[in-house]
């Protein structure tokens, strides 16, 4: 769906009075959002409700009043109020991938990137968690505002997040990405400092790559151990049932030979065929775009924080990338992959963070002062 189409109230709206309109609007949000809504200051990016919430919301916007508002549209506008006031003007604010998670001074802003779903939601307790005095700025890519995602690389994200940054371009710039958000993170971090920008904090937390571009030896043992597995799953499965046995491992190893010759979403372990389908184009575009990147070596410091619930030495996150990393210091936090950024472990997460921001800012101030010393 268009802007434009925003732009235009269908009859159903226009015909009712705004005070009636704005009434619904505010029943709906009450509804969706539980208790965390109905407080004076409630905000989408900052009470940390989840994506069903939201959709709830929206869905019932859509049947009651005949306005299909797309979620990202929805967080710029942040309150009930908003929603309300755009819903009787047509008026919506233009796409953009900025949106501001935590208000702060005047220093470095930190940028932070969600994961394959892109949706800054799964984010929001970690950013309100981490102690910055800057402003903390979600990345939002294209297909959340109602504008058709077309971007299927990595790069072509990073490109674009890297033209929308603000701040004062003489200042370092801190970005932090979850999951699939960690390969925009590193990315723009290599664009930035081939344009010779000053890098803050780069932070992947718990991002992988894809195994096609893993190390061959790692490629090998990983494909060798899932076969032995395979086999001995089968030899155990009772004589009746080995057929079905075959047919279940089967299915999972054309997925990965299928996968290995196509970046079709399909064949990928990370595909999700229920998912809503407001974000379903812009995952399946994620994980494209996931098996498609391969890091190109850097020389500057990358910060990989690392669930302590360690993945498979066959899978081990940190041998994934320290070919592209001579500079890599891995930080253990608690919770899984799902649950690191989610309470009560995004507190956790949040202080290394908070403290790599801090190390890196005396960095900075050191070398300011041994230059004007020289």
């Amino acid at each position: 769906m268009s802007n434009e189409q925003l732009d235009t109230p269908p009859a159903t709206v226009t015909d009712e009075p705004s005070a009636s309109v704005r009434e619904t609007v505010f029943g709906i949000w009450h509804r969706a959002m539980g208790p965390k809504g109905r407080h004076p200051t409630a905000d989408l990016c900052q009470m940390g409700v989840g994506v069903k919430r939201l959709f709830r919301m929206l869905d019932e916007i859509e049947q009651t009043l005949g306005k299909k508002i797309p979620p990202g549209t929805a967080l710029r506008l942040r309150n009930a109020e908003a929603i309300a006031d755009a819903v009787v003007t047509g008026r919506w604010p233009a796409p953009s991938p900025l949106l501001l998670l935590k208000d702060g001074d005047d220093r470095p802003p930190l940028y932070m990137i969600a994961g394959g779903h892109r949706i800054v939601l799964e984010i929001i307790a970690l950013s309100q968690a981490t102690q910055h005095g800057g402003k903390t700025w979600g990345l939002q890519a294209p297909g959340l505002e109602g504008e058709t995602p077309e971007m299927q690389t990595v790069e072509e994200m990073a490109a674009l997040f890297v033209e929308h940054l603000g701040g004062d371009p003489d200042e370092p710039v801190n970005i932090v990405g979850y999951s699939f958000g960690g390969e925009i993170a590193f990315e723009m971090a290599r664009l930035l400092h081939a344009r010779n920008r000053k890098l803050g904090l780069i932070g992947l937390i718990d991002t992988g790559i894809a195994e096609r571009h893993w190390p061959l030896p790692m490629r090998l043992r990983y494909l060798a151990n899932g076969t032995l597995s395979r086999v001995r799953t089968l030899t155990r499965a009772p004589a009746g049932g080995r057929v079905e046995a075959l047919r279940s491992l089967m299915r999972p190893f054309i997925n990965r030979v299928m996968g290995a010759f196509s970046y079709d979403p399909t064949f990928s372990e990370s595909y999700e065929p229920e998912l809503d389908p407001r974000i379903k184009v812009v995952k399946d575009l994620a994980i494209q775009a996931h098996e498609r990147y391969a890091p190109r070596p850097v020389d500057f410091p990358v910060v990989l924080f690392k669930s302590r619930r360690a993945h498979s030495d066959l899978a081990d996150r940190v041998k994934m990338w320290r070919p592209s990393v001579r500079k890599l210091e891995v930080v253990e936090v608690d919770g899984s992959h799902t649950t690191m950024v989610l309470p009560p472990h995004a507190h956790g997460l949040a202080a290394e963070i908070s403290a790599r921001l801090v190390q890196s800012a005396a960095h900075r101030e050191a070398a300011t002062r041994q230059a004007a010393q020289a």
